[in-house]
């Protein structure tokens, strides 16, 4: 393997996806590689792609064009990226790829690339779910309104409270596990992620802990953000109390029962004086039509006027981070948004049964508020607004994730040891390349 014949394929295909590839795609193209970004063509609405391209100063190269659903975009992916693949190899080339995270791009991706025996880096390795382990769950259920805040804190950092083996977030545990089968570099995000791969069985040395590019790509937003933007289009965020309300996942947003749950939630905390900052993303406005919730929501701006803002997603990731900056509290089932709110230390609320960012609930700055009951949810997210002047935490994501990733992908390409063989197992000197 050589740095002259190589070709760093850089795949994105979702919001999450730009955000954290385009700081590793500049990190390349500033060392002189010979990259690609590659778009799948999973997010194709203007507030979740080219915006967000635009913003990150990064073009896509090579569009899939691929669209439908999970089975579709997985079939299309593959199919496509593998004959790119193919035919720069058999031009002599040694193409990279680099998939993020737990997407259906990553997991098509991976798939496209160990089908033709590439090397594949995975960007954000060893995403586990970390639940609550159910006699814990039971209690804070049995609590519910009457939640004990100090002992909900002591057991949310203790990992002796936590188990594995979650299916959620679906199929985003499905898609790492996958991409990660096929990975000849894991760039885990921290400690916890190599320890779910070395447990798993993946040879340590695959494994490189390297932080999360997130942390790029919000200094990045943070030097180019300006909160008089968003104070201008909404001044009652100047008082720093509102509640920043998404949900999206799959899982929540197709379940009638939960869906009605967070929604309720989201009232009666309005009902309890609390400010939100309602974001509607595409899958929550399919629900809100899905279950009739479009007149309540209506209803529901008309009541409470400036102490609730309705919006659509935004289409300046530097306005979403300023807004998230002057939050109080960050309410999602997003992972990503869970990592930028520990980095802009902002205290979270996940509105899940677990998270595969879990050592966000270590550090304590992520509390879970399982979507089964309203008032324990509810308990949850005022007892966070009001301690969370208390709540202090390191930042688990060290800086400088791109430049470790990359130097670990250069390490490997001049020791010839990228691609994954049995030889390089056994650590003996004959190579597939």
């Amino acid at each position: 393997m050589s740095h002259e014949n190589s070709q760093h394929i850089v795949v994105v295909g979702t919001k999450p996806d730009i955000i954290k590839q385009a700081p590793i795609y500049h990190e390349l193209r500033n060392r002189g590689h010979d990259v690609v970004l590659c778009h799948t063509g999973q997010h194709y609405d203007h507030n979740l792609s080219q915006s967000m391209l635009d913003e990150f100063g990064v073009r896509e190269d090579v569009n899939l064009e691929v669209r439908g659903g999970v089975n579709d975009l997985v079939s299309g992916i593959t199919a496509k990226l593998a004959l790119y693949l193919r035919g720069f190899a058999e031009r002599g080339g040694f193409p990279i790829t680099y998939v993020h995270g737990d997407t259906t791009t990553a997991m098509a991706g991976a798939l496209a690339t160990f089908g033709e025996r590439q090397a594949l880096v995975h960007v954000e390795a060893g995403l586990r779910t970390l639940s609550p382990k159910p006699e814990v769950l039971q209690g804070w259920l049995d609590q519910g309104a009457d939640l004990d805040w100090a002992s909900f804190r002591e057991q949310s950092i203790d990992r002796n409270s936590w188990s594995k083996g979650s299916r959620e977030p679906s199929p985003e545990q499905f898609n790492t596990r996958v991409a990660d089968a096929g990975t000849d570099l894991h760039a885990a995000p921290v400690e916890l992620n190599r320890e779910f791969l070395v447990d798993e069985g993946f040879a340590p040395a695959a494994i490189d802990v390297v932080g999360n590019s997130v942390v790029d790509a919000l200094a990045q937003a943070v030097a180019g953000s300006d909160k008089n933007q968003v104070l201008q289009k909404f001044p009652q965020m100047g008082d720093g109390s509102f509640l920043r309300f998404c949900v999206h996942r799959r899982e929540n947003t197709t379940n009638h029962f939960r869906f009605n749950l967070l929604m309720d939630a989201m009232e009666s905390l309005l009902e309890q004086g609390h400010h939100v900052l309602f974001i509607r993303l595409l899958g929550t406005e399919a629900a809100i039509d899905n279950f009739g919730r479009r007149q309540w929501l209506e209803d529901l701006e008309a009541r409470y006027g400036d102490a609730l803002i309705s919006t659509p997603v935004w289409d300046s990731y530097l306005d979403v981070v300023a807004a998230m900056s002057m939050c109080a509290v960050i309410v999602t089932d997003s992972g990503s948004i869970v990592e930028e709110a520990n980095v802009l230390q902002v205290p979270c609320v996940t509105l899940r049964f677990g998270s595969d960012r879990s050592e966000t609930f270590l550090a304590g700055s992520n509390f879970l508020a399982p979507p089964i009951d309203k008032a324990l949810m509810t308990s949850v997210i005022h007892n966070v607004f009001e301690h969370r002047a208390e709540l202090s935490w390191d930042r688990v994501y060290p800086e400088g994730a791109s430049r470790m990733l990359v130097d670990a992908v250069e390490r490997r390409l001049d020791e010839g040891s990228l691609l994954i063989s049995e030889e390089w197992r056994y650590g003996l000197k004959a190579q597939l390349r």
